[in-house]
C-alpha cells in the first residue's frame, strides 16, 4: 500500500530524529543503532509513497521528482550502512545526529528548483560533517574540504544569479563558475587532494559519508541544470570534466600505489573509483539516457567503500590474518569482483559506454595504482613489529587497541556479509532505486 506523507514531513523527518541521536550521544552504540533504523525506515516510507510529492518551504515549491527520490534514497542507505558499522565499531562523537540531518539537507536542496538555494543547503551539509568527524590529531584535512565546499558552493550560487539573468541566453562568466564550482564541489579541481588529506586526518569511516552521500546530490544538480540549460551541457563542460577526472584518477592512483598507510589508501581508492563515476555521468549532460546507471553505480559503492575504510581500521602492523583477508576483500570488491555489488555496473558502463567514453583505460588504472598500494601496504604489515604506532593507532576515544581491532573485525564481517548478499542479488539494488 502507497503511503502519500507531506514531503516536507518526509524530507525533515531524518533531522528531527537526529534530535533523539544526540540525547543518546553518550551511549555511542545506541546513538548509530537509532540512526540506523530511522534511515532505513524513512527510506522504506520514501519509497512506498508515489512518484512527485510535491509542497512548499516558506512560500517556495518543492518537488520530489525521480532524481530527487534516487539521490535521498541513495544517501539514506549510506546513512544506514555507516551507523550500522559504527554500532559494533563505536565512536564517541557527533556522526550518528549529524548523518541523519545530511539526508534532509540533500532531500531539501534537490527539491528545491533553486539553484542558489540549492548550494547553501549543501554547504551547510559540508559544515555539519565537518563537525562530526572530530578534531582528531590533525584538522587539517578537515579544514581544506571546508575550504573546498565553501568556495565551490559560493561560485556556483554565483553562476546560477549571472545564468537566472537570461536563462535563455548563453552566459560565458556563468558557465565557467558553474564549471569550477562544480569541480570543486566533486573534488576534480585541483585533483581532490583535500579528499585523501581527509581520511588521512580522521577515521576513514566517518569520512566516507562525505563521498557517499554529498557527492550524489551533485550530480543530481549538475545533471538537473544542465538538462534545463542546454547550453550549459553543450558547451565545453563535458570536455573539461572529463580532463579534470582523468587528471584526478592518476593523482589518486598515484597516491594509492604510494600510500605509507593504509587511510591515505582508503581515500585515494575511493576517490579514483569515484572519477569512473563521473565518466558515466558526462554523456548524460543535458539528458537522462545514463542517469539510473549513474544512480546504480553511486549505491552499488556505498558497501564496497565502507568495508574498505573499515578494515583499513582493523589493520595492524604484524596484525592478525583475518584483517589482511578483509582488507584484500574490500579492495576486490571497489574494483568489481564478480559476485559483488559493483561488477554488474561495471559492466554495464563498459556496453553503454562503449565509443562514448574511454572507460578501460581508466578501470585499468584505477586496479592498477589500487593493487600496487594495496600489496606494498601488506608487505609492510607483515614486516612490522606487532606494535600500532602514529595514525594505524589512532583508534576510538575511551577504547583499548585490542577492544577496537576486534570491534572493527567484527564490523568488517557484517559488511563483508552485506556486499556479498547485494553481490549475489544485484536486482535488490535496482529494486530499491525503482
Amino acid at each position: 500500500m502507497a503511503l502519500k506523507p507531506a514531503l516536507l514531513t518526509l524530507l525533515t523527518l531524518p533531522a528531527l530524529i537526529a534530535g533523539l541521536a544526540y540525547f543518546l550521544r553518550s551511549w555511542p552504540r545506541a546513538s548509530h543503532a537509532l540512526a540506523c533504523a530511522a534511515a532505513v525506515a524513512v527510506a522504506l516510507v520514501a519509497r512506498s509513497s508515489p512518484p512527485g510529492l510535491s509542497g512548499d518551504l516558506i512560500g517556495r515549491p518543492l518537488l520530489f521528482d525521480q532524481p530527487a527520490r534516487q539521490a535521498f534514497l541513495i544517501t539514506l542507505a549510506a546513512v544506514a550502512a555507516s551507523n550500522l558499522a559504527l554500532a559494533i565499531y563505536p565512536q564517541t562523537s557527533l556522526f550518528a545526529p549529524v548523518s541523519l540531518v545530511l539526508p534532509s539537507l540533500v532531500g531539501l536542496a534537490l527539491s528545491l528548483d533553486n539553484l542558489t538555494l540549492a548550494c547553501l543547503f549543501l554547504l551547510i551539509a559540508a559544515v555539519l560533517l565537518v563537525m562530526a568527524w572530530g578534531a582528531g590529531p590533525r584538522p587539517r584535512g578537515h579544514l581544506q574540504y571546508l575550504v573546498a565546499m565553501c568556495i565551490g558552493a559560493l561560485i556556483l550560487a554565483y553562476s546560477a544569479s549571472l545564468i537566472d539573468e537570461a536563462p535563455k541566453v548563453p552566459n560565458r562568466f556563468g558557465s565557467i563558475g558553474f564549471e569550477v564550482g562544480a569541480g570543486l564541489l566533486l573534488a576534480l579541481l585541483p585533483f581532490g587532494f583535500w579528499e585523501t588529506n581527509l581520511s588521512r586526518d580522521s577515521d576513514p569511516l566517518t569520512a566516507s559519508l562525505a563521498g557517499l552521500g554529498l557527492k550524489p546530490a551533485v550530480i543530481t544538480i549538475i545533471w538537473r541544470f544542465s538538462s534545463r540549460y542546454p547550453w550549459l551541457g553543450g558547451g565545453l563542460l563535458p570536455q573539461i570534466l572529463q580532463a579534470a577526472v582523468f587528471v584526478t584518477l592518476g593523482y589518486a592512483m598515484l597516491r594509492a600505489a604510494t600510500a605509507p598507510n593504509t587511510r591515505i589508501f582508503v581515500g585515494a581508492a575511493a576517490q579514483g573509483q569515484f572519477a569512473l563515476v563521473l565518466l558515466t555521468l558526462l554523456p548524460a549532460l543535458g539528458a537522462s539516457a545514463l542517469l539510473p546507471l549513474t544512480s546504480q553505480w553511486l549505491l552499488a559503492r556505498i558497501p564496497a567503500v565502507l568495508l574498505l575504510a573499515l578494515t583499513a581500521s582493523a589493520m595492524r602492523p604484524g596484525g592478525k590474518l583475518p584483517a589482511r583477508l578483509l582488507f584484500v576483500f574490500g579492495v576486490l570488491a571497489l574494483l568489481g569482483l564478480p559476485g559483488t555489488p559493483l561488477f554488474p555496473v561495471y559492466f554495464a558502463g563498459l556496453l553503454t559506454l562503449r565509443g562514448q567514453s574511454a572507460l578501460l583505460l581508466p578501470l585499468f588504472a584505477l586496479c592498477a595504482g589500487s593493487a600496487i598500494g594495496a600489496g606494498q601496504l601488506l608487505l609492510r604489515m607483515n614486516s612490522s613489529p606487532p606494535t600500532a604506532t602514529g595514525a594505524e593507532a589512532y583508534g576510538p576515544e575511551g577504547s583499548g587497541e585490542q577492544e577496537a581491532t576486534t570491534a572493527a573485525l567484527v564490523g568488517a564481517v557484517v559488511l563483508a556479509a552485506i556486499v556479498l548478499y547485494l553481490g549475489l542479488q544485484p536486482a535488490r539494488l535496482v529494486a530499491y532505486l525503482s
